[in-house]
């Protein structure tokens, strides 16, 4: 689970911010620049890396150097799944949060692809996440809950699992409420930017 998560998420950073503090205090937005261009180079690889990375790190930096969200989710709408690193859920959920303001599909879409994949149809594995999900359903962004219940809900159906054990995990994925979120499975202008490539 993400530490940056909820009231006390700043309270176990303040180490870890150091390392980055060099890099950025020294750093300066040129206001009027779009994206990338507003800043120094050191201060885009930085954030090139953690956006790569699991989240953690760049959901913490955001919430000491907000300044950056609104160029860190304009470059994520570049920034196709091109690595292995899977998203920590906390932390992306905390960064959908914060970048609802910037929102483009194609930002969404590239966050979600980092989110780690239900691969198993083991009821018990299903069951399991469904409890997971269930517990952190007022936390998680809705985004991310609903993401995960129509995947769970797709895996239950694609399962060979006796019919019995499936209506037992269909009610329990029915216990998570849905909610109407960003539609950001819709075309738009940024669906040719399906392309793995940074700008």
């Amino acid at each position: 689970m993400s530490s940056f998560s909820g009231s006390a998420r700043l309270l176990t950073d303040i180490t870890e911010i150091e390392q980055y503090k060099r890099i950025l205090d020294s750093d300066t937005i040129k206001s009027g620049e779009p994206h990338w261009a507003s800043m120094g180079k050191n201060t885009i690889t930085l954030f090139q890396v953690l956006i790569d990375q699991d989240l953690t790190h760049l959901v913490m930096v955001l919430h000491h150097y907000p300044k950056y969200i609104e160029a860190v989710c304009e470059h994520f709408r570049y920034a196709y799944s091109y690595s292995e690193n899977i998203a920590d859920i906390d932390a992306a959920s905390e960064l959908l949060e914060m970048g609802e303001p910037y929102f483009t599909k194609q930002f969404v879409r590239n966050v979600m692809r980092k989110l780690p994949r239900i691969e198993s149809d083991d009821r018990d594995a299903l069951q399991s996440f469904i409890d997971r999900l269930n517990e952190n359903q007022e936390r998680w962004h809705p985004i991310i809950t609903m993401h995960y219940r129509n995947m769970i809900k797709h895996s239950i159906h694609q399962s060979l699992l006796h019919p019995l054990q499936r209506i037992v995990l269909e009610k329990k994925i029915a216990s998570i409420r849905e909610v109407i979120t960003y539609d950001y499975e819709a075309s738009d202008r940024d669906s040719n930017l399906d392309i793995p490539y940074m700008t």
